[in-house]
């Protein structure tokens, strides 16, 4: 079964995650003007840094987002897909690593980010994740490509 492993890793994981398989602090990679933004804007490149909170395996990244209604309203509204917060149909996307990083407590984790349209498929994303991770019990430096259906 382990020559599964690199395609199944490649296609992210689109599922609700419980808020206690957190193990760091969050980073906000893209901030988009919906009302304003153009098409091109959602294709990025983005650095992340997060601290990690537990001695614990990390095995990937947990992406999810917020939309805030917030123009001419009385009371302004977030609608948010946080593992924090109540389960919405739109879930989390779970990048799962090729590789698990080993972490303690006070760790970084730190990387890039870049998300593009599929050239094959404009209904797809590929993404680019760099992982990188320096402890005393654990030096990691990767990259893994994913494509999002």
């Amino acid at each position: 079964m382990s020559c599964l492993v690199p395609t199944v890793i490649r296609e992210p994981l689109v599922d609700v995650v419980s808020s206690k398989s957190v193990v760091s602090s969050s980073s906000m990679i893209l901030d988009l003007d919906l009302c304003n933004m153009k098409p091109s804007d959602v294709e990025f490149t983005a650095g992340y840094s997060l601290k990690i909170n537990f001695d614990e395996k990390v095995h990937g990244l947990i992406g999810w987002w917020d939309a805030s209604f917030a123009s001419n309203l009385q009371k302004p509204q977030t609608l948010s897909t946080s593992p924090f917060n109540k389960a919405t149909h739109w879930k989390q996307t779970v990048l799962y690593a090729s590789q698990d990083m080993v972490c303690n407590r006070g760790d970084t984790l730190h990387g890039s980010i870049a998300c593009r349209q599929s050239l094959g498929n404009k209904r797809e994303l590929d993404i680019k994740v760099s992982y990188h991770i320096d402890n005393d019990e654990n030096k990691r430096d990767f990259i893994n490509l994913y494509k999002l259906r």
